[in-house]
């Protein structure tokens, strides 16, 4: 079977126009994981934003080097809490377009559906950043030897690498977006399984992609100015700046407007773009899983 780029670009808008409730169950699991990182992590984030400003004005190596140390451990013990929220709330939009007749809980579920889709995402990000990352060092040095020597065609030999690092991982990351989906319909870890359903079908797969970035960079526009006027009235989570230094108690005493209203309204619109973004990927794995892909 084959599948509609433009109408499975739009399957997140039909999953909350038949569903309106989905956003309030995938807001709360996002409300959950931002209380967690922002109020129990509110010094480290107070630190993290002073650095930064104080950047702005001296831009030293070693400042730099200390925003990056602060970043990094703040990082450490958020990115497991990240990786398993986003697992279950992956599960639960794919469960959406796949299994709508499991709507209990919004589609939530925390088991071995998780967990394996837990072990995709992993595999797909280490994929993705071993490759990436060995393609622009490549760049780098390219770079680095064309500053050193002189020679002007090393710049355009790094530039023409990088372009092609660049269309390689779009051209890897299509192949494998369907491995989520496929995962949770199988029941099974399917990571390149992915490749056989994907062949033949790249170029609208990636145009759908470019559909569905747009309207996710909408949703983030148009739900930013809504949110504005609650910004202002809070001061917005750079507030946290002047904080730098204080208790943990003076921390939350001060700044628990904005810290409650940055929670909120980020976790409606990240429930929203979860939504525009991931399921049209199990919406192209739902149409195509009756041919030969399956």
């Amino acid at each position: 079977m084959s599948f509609s780029a433009t109408e499975a670009a739009f399957e997140g808008f039909r999953i909350v126009r038949r569903k309106p409730v989905v956003v309030l169950f995938w807001s709360a699991v996002y409300l959950a994981v931002f209380a967690a990182t922002t109020f129990l992590g509110a010094s480290s984030i107070a630190r993290i934003m002073a650095m930064a400003e104080a950047m702005e004005s001296s831009q030293s190596v070693g400042d730099m080097e200390q925003l990056g140390l602060a970043i990094n451990g703040f990082m450490i013990w958020v990115a497991p809490l990240f990786l398993l929220s986003g697992a279950v709330l992956s599960a639960a939009v794919a469960r959406s377009v796949l299994r709508p007749e499991q709507s209990a809980w919004g589609y939530l579920r925390l088991g071995k559906d998780e967990l394996r889709i837990l072990a995709v995402s992993v595999a797909m990000g280490l994929i993705l950043g071993v490759l990436g990352g060995a393609g622009f060092t490549a760049v780098s040095l390219l770079f680095v030897a064309g500053a050193s020597s002189g020679q002007a065609i090393l710049f355009l030999v790094a530039l023409l690498v990088a372009l092609g690092v660049i269309a390689g991982l779009i051209w890897l990351g299509v192949r494998l977006s369907l491995a989520v989906p496929m995962t949770l319909d199988r029941g099974r870890i399917t990571l390149f399984d992915s490749f056989k359903a994907t062949k033949g079908r790249f170029w609208p797969m990636l145009g759908m992609t470019l559909i569905v970035a747009i309207m996710t960079l909408v949703v983030s526009f148009l739900g930013g100015i809504v949110a504005m006027p609650v910004t202002l009235i809070t001061g917005g989570l750079e507030r946290l700046a002047t904080l730098d230094g204080a208790s943990y108690a003076e921390t939350i005493a001060t700044a628990w407007p904005a810290l409650t209203a940055w929670s909120v309204i980020n976790a409606i619109l990240s429930a929203l773009q979860l939504a525009v973004l991931y399921a049209p990927f199990s919406a192209v794995w739902r149409d195509v899983r009756g041919a030969g892909a399956a």
